[in-house]
């Protein structure tokens, strides 16, 4: 079944398509854009994106008007009306929903709690405040994430007027401590060997996709067979939009081919939990990800999200050059690309045996 918006196409060459034509009112409003997909699946999940951040983008109106426009509650409900936050994925919107709530509820003082108070009145020190109480009775690790949240936010309130300065500036936060763990060549094909064993190839498949193609397991968890072709992915990241065309490994090219299904669907998944016959959700295969693990007698902190980091860290290793790595990661810029290619010995080995070679050239 297609959604709103969502159009059957036949190309020239007799090739169907599926398009997303959003009307005037939402490509103002949420900045949707027209877009042309291969599958049906595709097309209704960036429709559906599309329908989520319009009925955001509308409760956000509301609750601007509800809100007395000079308080935080306020300043938030103008944010979640912003092209800015109408941008976000589905899972950073929850991500900041999740923050924000926890920031508004903590107590301020008299009675009332932060979302309550006047926006402007909102000083450094009363960031400061607040970050402290988080660290005590959240964490440091999600403290942080909220204050990051909130400049945000006061940030577009100045850009709109709204604020005249922005408490959460040039604050002494916490740096955030990104995962570090990588698989070892050895220990991934023990994990993929034991999931065959154990009758859940799917979480083998999910895990090879994440590995050789260096993607997010949300994205390889939804991808379909009609994103593969002639030995090629192309899809769309959930989190950026960014469009991505990958070449399949060998051994992943193999493995597809053993497991398609005679008459496939394009808009088929490509991984299908056995136990329900629909694909993973993030609880489930998090949960059958352990099992197989543990039956692996694999240390307990290697998780399948790992596998993005650990196969961007290897094409490093082997030589890739920076606009080889963004265009299989989908990475726009460099700084985000440093969190995802760890330094290894390999690679400080190759950069002294470079640096070396340069200089006995000479």
């Amino acid at each position: 079944m297609k959604l709103k918006y969502v159009e059957k196409r036949t190309r020239s060459e007799g090739r169907v398509v599926w398009v997303v034509n959003p009307p005037p009112h939402l490509r103002d409003s949420v900045q949707a854009e027209y877009k042309q997909c291969d599958a049906l699946s595709e097309a209704n999940e960036y429709a559906q994106d599309i329908l989520d951040a319009y009925d955001d983008y509308k409760r956000g109106i509301k609750r601007q008007a509800k809100a007395a426009d000079d308080t935080v509650d306020g300043l938030i409900g103008y944010y979640k009306s912003t092209n800015d936050y109408a941008k976000l994925s589905k899972n950073s919107k929850h991500f900041y929903l999740t923050m924000i709530k926890e920031a508004r509820r903590v107590s301020s003082g008299n009675g009332t709690i932060f979302g309550e108070m006047k926006s402007s009145n909102v000083t450094p020190e009363h960031a400061d405040k607040l970050y402290m109480k988080l660290q005590v009775f959240k964490s440091q690790h999600r403290a942080t994430h909220v204050c990051k949240v909130l400049r945000k936010i006061w940030f577009m309130g100045m850009r709109a007027g709204r604020v005249k300065n922005n408490p959460f500036q040039r604050m002494n936060l916490k740096g955030l401590k990104f995962r570090t763990v990588l698989w070892q060549p050895e220990q991934a094909d023990l994990f993929i060997e034991t999931a065959d064993k154990m009758n859940m190839k799917s979480v083998g498949t999910l895990s090879l996709l994440c590995y050789d193609l260096c993607q997010r397991p949300g994205d390889m968890r939804h991808l379909t067979w009609g994103s593969f072709s002639n030995g090629v992915f192309k899809f769309y990241q959930e989190k950026t939009l960014t469009l991505v065309e990958i070449p399949a490994s060998p051994r992943l090219a193999d493995r597809l081919t053993s497991i398609m299904p005679k008459d496939v669907s394009p808009e088929s998944p490509i991984v299908v939990c056995e136990a329900t016959g629909k694909p993973f959700d993030r609880r489930l295969y998090s949960k059958w990800a352990a099992k197989v693990r543990l039956a692996a007698g694999l240390p307990p902190e290697l998780q399948i999200r790992d596998f993005r980091r650990t196969g961007a860290t290897e094409m490093a290793e082997s030589g890739c050059t920076e606009d080889e790595l963004r265009s299989v990661t989908g990475h726009q810029s460099r700084d985000v690309l440093s969190i995802y290619v760890r330094p290894t010995i390999k690679l400080a080995a190759a950069g002294v045996n470079k640096r070396f070679q340069e200089r006995n050239a000479t």
